[in-house]
């Protein structure tokens, strides 16, 4: 019985482990199906992913183009040394195999990671070597940064030199035999033909890092490319740097390429044309050659701005493909970078008086006709302000005290009817906010004051005499030499606003404009005045011979490290009562000595670009 017992409890034994064996069985059978079958697809992909690198190859940039099609900026073909790792990594395999079995065979110790490093060393800069001493340069690169640029950056090629010059290229390109690792690469750089020529609009570009990244769970390499850093370049930058390319390689474990699986043609940038008249802007440009400040030309029928000049300026050919401290640091001492145009804020002085006259205008009681007497002092509760236009006992009214910018009649009229009409206006026009043109940086701190504003600020309360300065242009009031040309190209349309662009055909362009009219009898009142500011009076350095210019000069103070600096303005439009283009013009001292003014300095500037503006006109029709 006994052994009947035990062989059923044998039995049983067997059973429960036939049983368990049976389920792991089943499990892991489920398992590798699961894994097999029903996971493929999920390792299919991690394993590509694994395996699969992306070459990021940039686009050529899209050319500029001023509005006559002459090129502003373009592209150069650049002819660079790469040397391509990935290609010699069977080398450095088979080498390092000798050498390990060299030391093996007499029983030295050695590093086997310091050993791979001084087999590639030795390999790269045999191949190197010849070529170093055919363009006489040293061309020796380290084990170290071998191995940092083979764990970072294996698919892409090192940079032995980024730029050949004729002579190095002519040398090489019949000496690399066609399957070296060491390769010429054609690439495109940027290129400003007219070198400093509106440098303030169209920018320059900077070199973007190639640092790896995942894009779509894929490893993907870039080569470096151009992105715009400031002006046109940068404002337009994703329509000029076009749609970049890219190649797909399934990659060897050791990162050696196996096969290409996908390629992304490029897709070149698109041109873009610019409203700016390279011609006129050169005219600009000379004319601001030995002053510090700004010139803006605009027609006032589109909004277009055909000169946008500032000075002292730089050359992007000389920002590229980086800056040096040297450069920088010229440029910034000079203030190169600053674009006064949209940057700078400054007092708009007696030009502002237009302004300030069509806001007394809104008067009911207000009488342009109406004669003051201006003794060439004004008594402001006890402080004496300075006419600078009279001396005593002239009968000045509204055409007169803007034809010859009498300060006097201006702080009479800003008394009786207060600054909050004068602040009204300006903010109507849209002298309180950027005018909105497409370019970069431009400021928002354009100041129209008034006494909500100056106790904001803890300024204390608004005085008289903060309203006398107001009417005047001066005081707390900033605006941007833009704006004072937008404003003008405004009244020239007699129109509430006008919208700048830098683009022409309206391509990217805002709206021009919106109305809002002043009377008729008002417009041309003070078109008659302007007129004979620019005919008989302070704006005569403007004039120019068959062509009627309406202008109107000005004069203000700033302070620049604590010294009292003076800015000469003029602003005009022509032909006086068919208006197509305004100009405006402000110039700023910067150092002692230099008085400047509206009539002597800057009204000449102006006449030298409406010379050239009709001249071209001319030849062109």
């Amino acid at each position: 019985m006994s052994l009947i017992r035990r062989f059923k409890k044998n039995a049983t034994r067997v059973g429960v482990i036939q049983f368990v064996a049976a389920v792991i069985f089943l499990y892991l059978s489920l398992g590798l199906f699961y894994r097999q079958i029903i996971q493929y697809e999920s390792f299919n992909r991690r394993e590509r992913q694994q395996c699969t690198r992306r070459i990021i190859i940039p686009a050529v940039r899209g050319n500029i183009y001023d509005r006559n099609g002459n090129l502003l900026v373009g592209n150069r073909p650049v002819f660079s040394l790469e040397l391509y790792l990935s290609e010699l990594k069977s080398r450095f395999r088979e080498e390092f195999i000798k050498r390990v079995k060299y030391h093996a065979d007499r029983d030295e110790n050695f590093d086997r990671k310091v050993l791979y490093t001084k087999v590639r060393e030795s390999i790269v800069n045999d191949i190197l070597s010849p070529i170093g001493n055919l363009l006489g340069r040293d061309l020796f690169i380290s084990g170290k940064q071998i191995d940092r640029h083979l764990f970072q950056r294996s698919l892409l090629p090192i940079t032995l030199i980024g730029e050949l010059t004729l002579e190095e290229y002519d040398k090489l390109i019949n000496f690399l035999p066609a399957n070296s690792p060491v390769q010429i690469q054609a690439s495109s750089t940027r290129i400003y033909p007219n070198g400093q020529l509106a440098c303030h609009v169209l920018g320059y570009t900077v070199l973007e890092d190639n640092a790896e990244k995942y894009d779509d769970h894929i490893h993907t390499f870039s080569i470096r490319q151009q992105k715009g850093k400031s002006g046109i370049e940068m404002t337009a930058d994703d329509i000029l740097r076009g749609v970049n390319g890219a190649e797909t390689w399934l990659v060897l474990p050791s990162g050696e390429k196996r096969s290409l699986e996908g390629k992304i043609d490029i897709k070149n940038g698109q041109d873009v044309i610019l409203s700016i008249d390279s011609e006129l802007q050169r005219e600009a440009e000379d004319a601001l050659r030995w002053y510090t400040g700004s010139v803006i030309v605009m027609d006032v029928r589109s909004g277009e701005v055909l000169v946008l000049a500032n000075s002292p300026s730089y050359d992007p050919n000389m920002l590229y493909p980086s800056i040096s401290s040297k450069v920088f640091n010229e440029i910034n001492e000079q203030s190169g970078w600053f674009n006064q145009a949209i940057q700078g804020l400054f007092p708009p002085g007696s030009i502002f008086k237009i302004l300030s006259a069509i806001s007394f205008f809104r008067a009911n009681d207000f009488d342009p006709e109406e004669k003051l007497i201006c003794e060439g002092t004004y008594n402001n509760n006890g402080r004496i302000l300075k006419c600078h236009r009279h001396t005593s006992g002239n009968d000045i009214d509204l055409h007169l005290a803007i034809a010859e910018s009498c300060n006097t009649y201006m702080f009479e009229r800003a008394a009786k009817y207060g600054a909050n009409v004068i602040a009204d206006e300006a903010r109507n026009y849209f002298l309180d906010r950027p005018t909105g043109i497409e370019l970069p940086f431009e400021t928002h701190g354009m100041v129209v004051p008034d006494a909500k504003w100056k106790i904001k600020r803890g300024l204390g309360g608004w005085s008289r005499g903060d309203t006398l300065n107001l009417s005047i242009g001066q005081g707390y009031l900033l605006t941007t030499p833009l704006s004072i040309c937008c404003f003008t190209a405004s009244f020239a349309k007699n129109r509430r606003r006008t919208v700048p662009t830098i683009f022409h055909h309206d391509q990217l362009a805002t709206d021009v404009c919106d109305g809002s009219f002043i009377p008729r009898d008002e417009y041309f009142y003070l078109l008659d005045s302007m007129i004979d500011c620019v005919e008989n009076f302070t704006g005569r350095a403007a004039k120019i011979d068959g062509v009627k210019v309406a202008g109107k000069t000005g004069s203000a103070q700033f302070k620049e490290k604590g010294k009292k600096r003076n800015i000469a303005w003029f602003t005009c439009f022509a032909p006086a009562y068919d208006p197509e283009i305004a100009v405006t013009v402000m110039l700023r001292e910067s150092r002692d000595g230099q008085n400047y003014y509206g009539g002597k300095n800057a009204a000449p500037i102006a006449r030298k670009i409406l010379q050239k503006y009709f001249t071209l006109r001319a030849e062109r029709d």
